[in-house]
């Protein structure tokens, strides 16, 4: 095993300690993806001259002020989503209206990776609008580096990937309705969506309306993930965000003692039916915490209480604000009546959809006055074949596939909790099964210990996946 093939701390370390350069670092990251993005279509667009230049600079940086007074993740290579900014690359959204679409600044997040010494090495793969599994018109299919015939899933299924192939040290991801912990579980990785709005920014820069997507990190082990969420957050003034921030940083608590907590379990989903061998990955999960000492229960939160407000459209105006009308027949057929329902929506109409949700997540999180964390499978089924939701589906066809999706993962975007997908099961055919634990709204702290303690119980590091190396 490589440098390259280690967290992004464990990268940041030897970087910085001098064991690889980050002019090494990244160009065995772009080799990699020379090799084999070919048969994955993970990224979308590589920024090789960016990154190689960004990890020149960081190298002679490095050399100038010593390895105490750089950033924490030095010359460490990531991934974006191509849904947000890059400067000089394209932002597509995997839409053939916004092919050209070439960005002219970072986007806020962006920023805040770069100052923390991140080297952007380019764009990932979602399906158009993140609005399905990870497959388009115009940027392709994307495949599962565990099984290439299976989807990674949606909407970060690029950034799953791509991670899970050793294509960047982490992965930036939006979580709209799962689309960071579904793809984590399809691809063996880590998956955090934070709570609602805990990672914000100013006035001038943040979204002005409720929404259930937010940005998201996929890493390789729990203090990757603590760590990066620590850079999302930002170290600015806390005015500039309502979220309170934790006393110390996330990626301090990772590995402290867990205090004896109040577990539930639960395989009985929100929708659709759950595969007995996702249903005994959670099991065996709660057998785990209780070995560990903590108090286990069966118990299942009222998930039609929180489905009662999925109606509630996932971004608003969402889609909507990138097009004009005379551009919707470059539109995916399935995306065409959302995008036309987007951009009808009036102010009325989105108030009354957010006091749905409000009053909904109330009687929602009621459950966890019981309970400290809630265990479940991330999703229900295996990963499903790169035929089970393709990009040229009708409207009427997407809706039923996913209406009987047995996606754990979606409730906690409306209800704005903070949930974590974890690599901890395996099927007898050696594919990842995710385990998801879901916490109190802005309780990252407790989350990510308890994350740590059952990556330590269950260890998955020597899981890899071989088939994209296949020829």
């Amino acid at each position: 095993m490589t440098v390259s093939d280690g967290d992004a701390v464990g990268q940041a370390t030897e970087v910085r300690q001098g064991g690889i350069s980050a002019l090494e670092l990244v160009n065995d990251t772009l080799d990699r993806i020379d090799s084999v993005d070919s048969r994955l279509r993970s990224y979308v667009s590589v920024d090789r001259s960016g990154a190689l230049a960004a990890a020149q600079a960081a190298d002679e940086l490095l050399r100038r002020v010593g390895p105490e007074a750089v950033p924490p993740f030095h010359g460490v290579p990531l991934s974006i989503k191509d849904v947000i900014d890059v400067a000089g690359m394209p932002t597509t959204h995997s839409c053939k209206a916004l092919a050209h679409n070439v960005a002219t600044a970072d986007a806020p997040l962006v920023r805040r990776f770069r100052d923390a010494g991140f080297v952007v090495i380019g764009k990932t793969n979602v399906p158009e609008f993140c609005t399905s599994m990870t497959s388009s018109e115009l940027n392709g299919i994307c495949r599962n580096p565990w099984d290439l015939a299976r989807t990674p899933g949606g909407s970060s299924g690029g950034a799953a990937a791509a991670l899970s192939a050793g294509l960047c040290a982490v992965s930036h991801g939006t979580d709209g309705a799962g689309s960071v912990r579904v793809p984590a579980s399809f691809c063996g990785l880590v998956g955090l969506k934070p709570s609602r709005r805990l990672v914000a920014f100013s006035p001038q820069e943040d979204h002005p309306y409720f929404g259930t997507s937010e940005p998201g990190v996929l890493t390789r082990t729990v203090r990757d993930a603590a760590a990066v969420l620590d850079v999302m957050v930002g170290s600015g003034s806390i005015a500039l965000a309502w979220s309170p921030r934790p006393a110390e940083p996330y990626a301090q608590g990772v590995g402290e003692d867990v205090p004896r907590l109040r577990v539930a379990v639960s395989a009985d989903p929100p929708l659709g039916e759950v595969d007995e061998v996702c249903a005994a990955a959670a099991f065996e999960v709660g057998r785990v915490l209780e070995s560990l000492g903590h108090k286990v229960e069966m118990s299942t939160p009222n998930w039609a209480a929180i489905l009662a407000a999925s109606a509630t459209p996932m971004a608003v105006p969402g889609a909507a604000t990138l097009l004009s009308p005379e551009q919707y027949d470059l539109v995916e057929p399935r995306n065409r009546p959302m995008v036309s329902r987007l951009a009808g929506m009036t102010v009325l109409e989105h108030f009354r959809s957010v006091e749905i949700a409000r009053a909904a997540t109330a009687e929602f999180v009621a459950f966890w006055e019981s309970f400290d964390i809630l265990v479940t499978p991330t999703c229900g089924i295996l990963p499903p074949s790169v035929s089970w939701a393709p990009w040229n589906q009708t409207p009427e066809q997407h809706m039923q596939a996913f209406s009987s999706f047995p996606n754990f993962a979606h409730p906690f975007n409306i209800s704005g909790q903070p949930a974590v997908s974890l690599p901890l099961g395996q099927s007898p055919q050696a594919l990842p099964i995710g385990i998801q634990l879901a916490g109190r709204p802005f309780d990252e702290s407790l989350l990510l210990a308890v994350a740590a303690e059952l990556e330590q119980a269950m260890p998955w590091s020597d899981r890899v996946p071989q088939a994209y190396m296949a020829d």
